[in-house]
């Protein structure tokens, strides 16, 4: 599989800061994979986010997108294979309707009007907003809002999907919807996601995750290997799952439970079958 995301001894500094936001940072990414990157807030991830997508001009390193390198020269090219959605929705919208918000990107593209309506369609369709597409986006919720800024990614067509702490705003419902979202959207059509995220109950669908602190990367591995190593996450002000909690609290009650992690459904299923057996 090859990589659609490569960055190599990626270094940034911000003027006011004495430390750098970014600290010789180097990881791939296969394509179609789901890659979370967690940490505190100031370690680092959003900095590393803008910087795939151009949003940041880094002087040291070098970051690869679909095999071509970001530059001053190509980065419109690089961009036009990345979606972006951010943390607050209301940030991102420029249309007086949802369907006139979905469709800004495309027109700016000049994509012809007859495929414009088809992307639209789409997409609304994709994320279940076909219904609202006439409303104003101020009179959608936090959910919806965020549902209509992943429509308007869809419709451009990325390979990539970065999610820069895009569903911190949400109550757990809504969280949980735009996840489902992008979990089918990645299983349709092969997107390449990347979470950015202090929320490790979002990390339990990645790969892999990659821990951020200080701008360097501290470690990194699939999530059963991550959770394994509790004490560390919470050194940094980060949290567990809470099935890897659980498992936690029940080897204090010195009850075996399986070595390999389970999500909150794995672990139902294991008590009810403990039970069953006591």
């Amino acid at each position: 599989m090859n990589d659609i995301i490569k960055v190599s001894h990626l270094t940034y500094k911000y003027l006011q800061n004495e430390l750098p936001a970014l600290d010789d940072v180097s990881f791939s990414i296969p394509s179609g994979a789901w890659v979370a990157i967690v940490g505190h807030n100031g370690s680092g991830k959003s900095t590393l986010a803008h910087s795939l997508d151009g949003l940041i001009d880094f002087k040291q390193g070098q970051v690869f997108i679909d095999g071509v390198e970001l530059t001053e020269a190509n980065v419109w090219k690089v961009r036009s294979k990345i979606g972006m959605i951010f943390q607050n929705p209301d940030n991102q919208f420029v249309g007086a309707t949802v369907e006139d918000d979905v469709a800004f990107g495309l027109e700016n593209m000049a994509v012809p009007h007859d495929e414009i309506q088809a992307r639209v369609d789409s997409a609304l369709a994709q994320v279940q907003m076909s219904e609202f597409r006439h409303k104003q986006p101020d009179q959608l919720s936090g959910g919806q809002k965020q549902r209509v800024a992943l429509a308007g990614v869809i419709a451009m067509q990325p390979k990539i999907i970065i999610l820069d702490e895009a569903t911190s705003m949400l109550d757990p419902i809504g969280r949980q919807e735009i996840l489902g979202v992008i979990k089918r959207l990645r299983r349709k059509l092969g997107i390449t996601v990347l979470s950015i995220t202090h929320e490790m109950d979002e990390t339990t669908s990645a790969d892999e995750i990659i821990v951020l602190n200080d701008g360097k990367i501290i470690e990194s591995g699939k999530p059963s290997l991550i959770y394994a190593h509790s004490d560390l996450l919470l050194k940094l002000g980060l949290d567990v799952p809470y099935s890897q909690r659980l498992k936690e609290a029940l080897k204090l009650r010195h009850i075996q439970t399986p070595q390999a992690y389970s999500d909150e459904k794995g672990m139902v299923d294991w008590l009810w079958q403990s039970l069953l057996k006591a």
